[in-house]
């Protein structure tokens, strides 16, 4: 992280509903980062032929009770969004990181580290995340995240699609699960 990173706190943003189509739009660009590396492994990341990248409807973050929408922001700069559920993905977890996104401009920054440890820190208890295993620079991101915010102390499993398959997430993809907790 370079010297002018380290002395910038992002703000972490409750988002209203009136902030949806907004984080709708971001969604865009971050269907986009992720056919970077999801593209070739799985149906459906082809690119569209309107050239508009869509994203599933996330308005569920805005209306379901005990989901969480954040902006991510810098100077009144919008620099991305966190999504946070209860989606049972792993067994007895509190919470479950359902979106996370940083634009361009501000990954490799440690931007992103330092508010997925506010979130962490914000919502205490059972945690579970998730990376598409093709998706390296997720799955390194949170690796190296989780281990500093716990000192080491979490669990890494590989699951797949059958094992993440509820009747909320019908047709999940395999996943690397990171379990831990926070605040207690």
């Amino acid at each position: 992280m370079t010297d002018y990173y380290s002395k910038i706190e992002p703000e972490l943003i409750p988002a209203t509903i009136a902030d949806y189509p907004v984080i709708q739009n971001m969604a865009r660009f971050y269907v986009y980062d992720m056919s970077r590396y999801c593209g070739q492994a799985f149906d459906g990341w082809e690119f569209p032929k309107d050239g508009l990248y869509e994203c599933r409807d996330l308005k569920s973050y805005f209306e379901t009770k005990n989901n969480h929408a954040f902006l991510i922001k810098i100077n009144e700069e919008l620099v991305g969004f966190a999504l946070i559920d209860q989606l049972e993905v792993l067994p007895e977890a509190d919470w479950n990181m359902g979106q996370f996104f940083i634009v361009a401009k501000y990954q490799h920054s440690g931007i992103g580290a330092k508010v997925a440890k506010q979130i962490f820190d914000r919502f205490e208890g059972e945690w579970s995340v998730g990376a598409i295993p093709q998706n390296s620079r997720a799955v390194e991101f949170w690796r190296k995240v989780i281990s500093e915010f716990t000192q080491n102390n979490f669990k890494e499993l590989k699951m797949t699609k059958e094992q993440l398959k509820t009747s909320e997430h019908p047709d999940p993809y395999p996943m690397i699960m990171f379990r831990f907790k926070s605040g207690i």
